[in-house]
């Protein structure tokens, strides 16, 4: 199969990506281009500006077209969690005889349990926690499936919705760009399967991706989410905090919280740091004070998340699985895994791609989403012609 490159467009709440890869030896990954633009962001309600995010992408995407060899027309989009809305949903499918499944069993699967699902906007993805086929043992995947003899197939299925809102914006942006294939992916969806083990995750794991505008918590079993929830806090709460108290401009604030880390003990009260930019002098103390503050906001919503859906979080069942810690916040504000983990009283673990020169918490949805998209591709090259020899089809 010839290793073509797929284009991405990773979307963060104040940062937007494009990279084109490909596959490369040992699960790396080949780079063709990229390119990464700032922009106003995004909260729960949508884009700040509108415009700032056309810019964005725009540059973005314009400079790799600049150096690269070649025509894009396919693009996979990754949509932000505050823009999808997962829905699960027990399904099962019965047959008049003992039969051997296919690949187009499964996708009838998905496609009778989506009738019976609430719409809540445009299906993007489907895809399951488990298999069943009547007894207690669960299949992970798909393909452990094909060719079994079963009267009776179930799925803890999951879909993802995105907003109309989204797709219309999106969709109508991109294709204005020249792209007439333009795919979407959930980008938390992506994050949970390419960062958390197969073995965490058979059994409920946790991904919190720390942006900086938004951040969200999902609850991940099997291939599927379970539950998710966002949050307006991120990095951006933290420096309003530092704005605020200190008094300061915004290139101030932001070189107070690079240079600061609240993983340690207690501070001596007369420790100060003096700004390069401003020459100003703060307390020591008094800066991991007001960073611990706006981190405890993104706690408390945690805390309530983890209360609402898993009551008993000092089960043995829960408390094996740590919170797995990525996105910009765990770059951006050092420290924080720890006190997340010390305000929800719960085990954490930062997470980021096992990567050379990516191996950082801030690359995590990029490489995710060309990890997802490349899988994409190859299952509709020359793995669902294998599979179309049990009767399956692409």
């Amino acid at each position: 199969m010839k290793n073509e490159s797929v284009a991405i467009l990773d979307i963060r709440s104040n940062e937007v990506s494009f990279l084109l890869g490909a596959k490369g030896v040992n699960n790396t990954f080949v780079y063709k281009g990229r390119h990464s633009e700032k922009y106003e962001g995004y909260c729960l309600d949508g884009f700040f500006d509108e415009e700032s995010f056309r810019r964005a992408v725009a540059r973005a995407i314009g400079t790799v077209q600049q150096t690269y060899q070649g025509q894009i027309t396919s693009i996979h989009v990754g949509v932000p969690s505050a823009f999808v809305s997962a829905v699960t949903k027990g399904h099962t499918m019965s047959f008049y005889s003992k039969r051997k499944l296919t690949a187009q069993d499964i996708d009838a699967l998905y496609e009778s349990g989506l009738n019976d699902s609430p719409m809540q906007g445009r299906c993007i993805r489907q895809s399951a926690m488990y298999f069943t086929l009547g007894d207690n043992r669960k299949y992970f995947t798909a393909e452990e499936l094909y060719g079994m003899p079963t009267t009776m197939l179930k799925g803890a299925l999951c879909y993802y919705f995105v907003s109309e809102y989204f797709y219309l914006f999106i969709t109508e942006l991109l294709e204005n760009m020249g792209f007439t294939d333009v795919k979407f992916i959930p980008s938390t969806l992506a994050q949970s399967i390419y960062l958390l083990p197969e073995k965490k995750r058979e059994g409920y794991a946790f991904l919190l991706d720390i942006g900086f505008v938004t951040s969200s918590i999902s609850v991940v079993y099997g291939n599927g989410i379970v539950h998710e929830e966002n949050f307006n806090c991120g990095i951006a709460s933290v420096l309003v905090g530092l704005i605020k108290t200190f008094e300061i401009d915004f290139p101030v604030a932001e070189e107070i919280l690079a240079i600061s880390n609240i993983s340690g003990g207690n501070v001596p009260k007369d420790l100060t740091y003096t700004s390069e930019l401003s020459g100003q002098s703060f307390s020591v103390q008094m800066i991991n004070e007001v960073i611990k503050q706006g981190l405890d906001e993104l706690c408390e919503r945690i805390d309530v998340f983890l209360r609402r859906y898993y009551h008993d979080q000092s089960s043995g069942a829960m408390s094996v699985n740590p919170i797995s810690v990525t996105g910009e916040g765990v770059s951006g504000i050092k420290g924080a895994t720890e006190h997340i983990a010390k305000r929800v009283s719960w085990l954490t673990e930062t997470v980021y791609p096992d990567l050379p020169y990516y191996d950082k918490p801030t690359c995590s949805s990029r490489i995710a989403l060309l990890n997802m998209a490349i899988a994409d591709q190859k299952k509709k090259g020359f793995l669902s012609r294998i599979f179309s020899k049990f009767g399956g089809n692409n």
